[in-house]
């Protein structure tokens, strides 16, 4: 008996046909996670309409003594990709990125053509890192990159090449969505700049020394810092020294972080003409969004203005 074989085949024809009429399955965006909530900040710009951007810190940790939690092990393990600081920053994060997780990592000091702020005692230069040979040396630069809007820039510069390579599908849209910020952040910037030009001379104080990048961008007249690691209570001769500046200093401003609120800053300031207001460096209270970073820098600008004025 003699079978016709044009049924088997019009089956296949026909599978084959549906299936191209499928639309094919998207690979799943890369998981993106930051070490600091500055850096989600910006990361949350590029990732906007694709995907999040997660943090590894809860607010109010330091990421100069944070330990790795159960919590944050997991995390670290379900991520693709890593943005951090760097060694200099994020030291708990050095040993665990290099060889026991699947993330990709991304020091951002390393790979963003940032303009570094170099700590020679107490002198600060600008380096161009995108023109040295060598990465830097532990502890000869600022840390504190993002709060530097050309910086926070670059660093939305690099995230956006990063995702583009590990997420191709999606390049265009963290292209548009870098072109988007750099132009926010400019403008904002130059309002930024704007407000504070008339606070230039006005003396004031800070906690620790985090304060560089946004000394020298909007040319703030910062007397001196209480501590070099928030961590630590500075020594009795600083605070005499400290006290005595205040008092030369007349009108001023001392700025306290929202995560310490030491005792001796009350004392330092009795009998002073010194105001205490409060910076937040670590961005602990902004809301994770396209315009977060945007909204941070205006919330330190006018956190600076609202106490120099008094």
């Amino acid at each position: 008996m003699i079978f016709s074989r044009k049924p088997k085949i019009l089956f296949w024809l026909s599978g084959l046909l549906l299936s191209l009429s499928l639309p094919t399955q998207s690979q799943e965006p890369p998981k993106v996670l930051t070490s600091i909530k500055p850096v989600q900040l910006i990361a949350a710009a590029i990732t906007e309409g694709v995907t999040s951007a997660e943090v590894l810190l809860p607010p109010g940790a330091s990421p100069h003594s944070h330990s790795l939690k159960p919590s944050d092990a997991r995390k670290l393990y379900e991520a693709d990709v890593m943005f951090w600081v760097g060694p200099d920053m994020e030291v708990f994060l050095d040993k665990t990125l290099s060889g026991s997780t699947k993330a990709a990592s991304v020091p951002l000091m390393q790979e963003s053509n940032l303009e570094l702020l170099k700590m020679n005692e107490g002198e600060e230069e600008i380096h161009h890192h995108a023109e040295e040979s060598d990465h830097h040396h532990h502890g000869e630069y600022d840390v504190h990159i993002w709060l530097s809007p050309n910086n926070a820039i670059a660093i939305a510069e690099t995230i956006s090449e990063k995702l583009s390579e590990l997420d191709p599908e999606h390049k265009k849209q963290y292209t548009d969505n870098y072109h988007v910020f750099k132009k926010a952040v400019q403008a904002a910037d130059k309002h930024n700049i704007s407000k504070l030009a008339v606070y230039h001379n006005q003396p004031m104080f800070v906690f620790h020394d985090a304060y560089g990048y946004l000394q020298r961008h909007y040319e703030l007249n910062i007397v001196d810092h209480f501590t070099a690691n928030p961590e630590q209570q500075p020594g009795a001769k600083h605070l005499t020294q400290l006290q005595e500046k205040l008092k030369k200093a007349g009108n001023s401003c001392v700025f306290r972080e929202p995560q310490f609120q030491p005792a001796y800053i009350d004392r330092i300031i009795d009998g002073t003409d010194a105001h205490v207001a409060v910076l937040d460096p670590l961005a602990t209270d902004a809301a994770v969004g396209p315009d977060g970073y945007i909204e941070f820098m205006g919330s330190l600008t006018d956190n600076i203005i609202s106490c120099l004025k008094q």
